[in-house]
């Protein structure tokens, strides 16, 4: 009796150690249900991690994940779409101020001469076509800023327009670590290609872009490659010369492909940032893949559909990958509590988006 209750207990100890046999088919298929914390999820975490990012001890910059550089850019974007909205009726509210006041001075006599000299701001008020300078026109010229005023001849010599530049407005400046002929294939939307090599030299490390950003309040300066491979020791370099709010983008172009395939990259992506073709089961050879069609990389500019795609893309990658159990949901008082919390601070960032200037 005892030899058999051995052989029982060796029998039962080797079937609880023996492992399933996996499906190749249902290896991606995960389960739906929260159980909690688990190795072989915090497992899967490591992995992601190893595969993706390239962490190393001691690192002196400043990382930035591409979720949070899209939401970014929306919130950049919809800001310049307030302000030219905002200039828009600033102008046809002028407009309007310049026709009613037209129609005051050509109504004032019947030989076309203005009411009130002192008002005349366009030619032809005086019946001719001469150049008009009044007080009040040198007066407004002087506010604005559009010209010196000559008290020999009292005329207001013309200024070229000074353009402005879009970039000043812009609170990041991203810069693409690659060299040139890689930028040219494809690069994120409003990049500009800053080869690791001008690192290098002894004068000129930096352009006039560079140079503009370096430590302004609201303006930072985020680095990005292929897969962080040159990304940071650039950002070390950059940091060592005293460019405090320097950002490297974690997993650079190749996971930004991957969690926003459309409406963040202009061109056509290299074969390394692909994402592999699915697995085939069975004895069929797989299928080749048709290659790309060679888009040129020109895009300068969000568009809005580039934005809708990046905000539906947004909505799904800050989405909870699983529905929770029932233990690890939120009472309904807390979810309301949240969501007020969240409406109100949601209210504040706009608010504060639309008063005052980037920050």
């Amino acid at each position: 009796m005892s030899a058999r209750s051995r052989n029982a207990r060796s029998t039962t100890a080797d079937i609880l150690n023996k492992k399933i046999p996996e499906n190749p088919r249902y290896k991606d298929v995960k389960s739906t249900l929260d159980t909690g914390a688990s190795m072989s999820k915090y497992m899967a975490k490591i992995e992601e991690i190893r595969k993706n990012y390239r962490y190393k001890k001691d690192e002196i910059f400043k990382r930035m994940k591409v979720t949070t550089f899209v939401q970014l850019v929306l919130q950049v974007q919809a800001y310049q779409k307030q302000e030219e909205e905002d200039r828009y009726l600033e102008s046809q509210a002028s407009d309007r101020e310049l026709v009613q006041l037209k129609e005051g001075q050509n109504g004032g006599g019947g030989d076309g001469s203005s009411p009130v000299p002192s008002i005349a701001l366009t030619e032809g008020d005086f019946g001719e076509d001469a150049e008009v300078s009044t007080s009040r026109s040198t007066l407004q010229s002087v506010i604005k800023g559009i010209g010196e005023i000559d008290m020999e001849n009292n005329s207001i010599p013309a200024t070229p327009a000074v353009p402005i530049p879009e970039e000043a407005d812009c609170p990041y400046l991203l810069l693409d670590l690659r060299d040139s002929d890689a930028y040219e294939q494809c690069h994120f939307i409003t990049a500009k290609n800053y080869p690791t090599a001008m690192l290098s030299r002894t004068l000129n490390n930096f352009t006039k872009d560079i140079l503009a950003y370096k430590n302004k309040p609201g303006k930072i300066i985020v680095l990005y490659d292929e897969d962080e491979r040159i990304g940071p020791n650039a950002a070390t370099t950059f940091v060592e010369r005293d460019f405090n709010n320097t950002f490297l983008l974690s997993g650079g172009l190749k996971l930004a492909a991957q969690k926003f395939p459309t409406g963040l990259i202009t061109g056509t992506l290299p074969a390394s940032c692909r994402p592999p073709p699915p697995a085939q089961i069975g004895k069929k050879k797989p299928k080749e893949r048709a290659p790309e069609p060679i888009r040129p990389a020109d895009q300068t500019q969000f568009t809005d559909d580039d934005l809708d795609k990046l905000l539906s893309h947004i909505e799904t990658c800050l989405a909870p990958s699983d529905t929770g159990s029932r233990l690890s949901r939120q009472t309904p008082r807390a979810q309301s509590s949240s969501s007020t919390v969240s409406t109100a601070g949601s209210g504040t960032a706009s608010s504060r988006i639309h008063s005052s200037h980037w920050k």
